[in-house]
């Protein structure tokens, strides 16, 4: 598997970056030394090796479990102070007139 130019533009206009085109052929190189890499890992024999070559099973949080308070309720529930969707946060006394 390899990328060309063109789809590694495409990526930096996903990512709203607008790299030149000598980072175009950089990146292009990188990415593609990467995906050999990867390429040449998938070709590796794990059959002799515990666990090896199968799909590790998905995670399933325990239904049991006690409640995640960063998690359960979004993020306002665990928030001091939240309106409309925003964090309140004090504001800093260095901020404030005449200091």
């Amino acid at each position: 598997m390899s990328v060309t130019p063109d789809e590694v533009r495409r990526i930096a206009e996903l990512a709203r970056l607008q790299p030149g085109e000598e980072d175009v052929e950089r990146l292009t190189g990188e990415l593609n030394a990467i995906l050999g890499h990867m390429d040449a890992l998938a070709e590796a024999d794990t059959s002799g090796v515990e666990g090896g070559g199968e799909p590790l099973p998905a995670a399933f949080r325990d239904p049991d479990a006690a409640p995640d308070p960063l998690t359960d309720g979004g993020p306002g529930a665990a928030a001091p102070e939240w309106r409309e969707g925003f964090f309140l946060v004090p504001r800093l006394p260095a901020l404030e007139e005449g200091e």
